[in-house]
């Protein structure tokens, strides 16, 4: 479907540019000037769709780490915190990385290993078992397989930031993989109120203004009906504590 919308902004728009090309041969054979306007521009954008989407799929983890700064590796006892959740999600060779940008996030992207991002500001803000929760969180979307997918949705939409199909596609898969990675992490960590208590915890933290532009960082994300990247607060919390009512804790 993506595909489909690159493709699509490119025949509309080297739709122009052959029209203007070819028009003398549309003044002169209109029937042979509309045919052939028709076959250069289908060409041209397929030949150009494809390579611009392995591109993105290319480049996409790195349009995730623009926004962190000055990444660095963790204290030895965070690391050995996260190296047993790896082992408890079953995720292999991930690397966790801390960045000193001013904000509570985290995220994950795959670059040649699984890495990832914990922001200084959420560290100070989290205890040690809100800690390991979110770290189980991101690790679960390893487990999952959703980075890569993720991280090719973001490149998506910063190509075609105003594709309406790529902006719902985009949050219908957030949403839906959010809650999903919440409950792999919770029974791996067997802690669903500490992750409950961390995402409270961002939510107060987090500037409400500022939620748009880290959106895709942000284990919160952004608000806004179907075009919110992330399930509701109330119902992470919700399930959550289900989840905890069912396991005892």
């Amino acid at each position: 479907m993506m595909l489909l919308s690159i493709f699509f902004w490119l025949f509309i728009g080297l739709s122009f540019v052959v029209c203007f090309a070819l028009y003398e041969t549309y003044e002169s054979q209109p029937e042979l000037g509309v045919r052939m306007a028709i076959g250069i521009t289908l060409l041209l954008a397929i030949f150009g769709a494809l390579p611009l989407s392995s591109l993105l799929r290319r480049y996409s983890p790195r349009i995730l780490l623009r926004n962190a700064k000055n990444l660095s590796s963790p204290q030895v006892d965070l690391a050995a915190a996260f190296e047993t959740i790896c082992r408890k999600i079953g995720v292999a060779d991930a690397e966790l990385k801390i960045s000193k940008v001013g904000l509570p996030i985290s995220f994950v992207v795959d670059l040649k290993r699984p890495v990832v991002v914990i922001s200084e500001r959420l560290l100070s803000l989290l205890s040690t078992d809100e800690i390991e929760a979110v770290m189980a969180h991101e690790l679960a979307h390893v487990k999952n397989s959703d980075t890569t997918l993720k991280a090719m949705v973001t490149a998506y939409k910063t190509a075609l930031p105003h594709d309406p199909i790529i902006r719902l596609v985009e949050a219908a898969f957030h949403r839906e993989r959010e809650m999903v990675a919440d409950e792999t992490a919770v029974k791996a960590t067997g802690k669903p109120l500490s992750l409950a208590s961390a995402l409270l915890k961002i939510q107060g933290a987090f500037p409400s203004n500022r939620l748009r532009s880290h959106g895709t960082l942000s284990i919160l994300g952004t608000r806004g009906g179907l075009l919110r990247r992330q399930p509701s607060i109330n119902d992470r919390i919700y399930q959550l504590v289900h989840l905890a009512q069912i396991g005892g804790k």
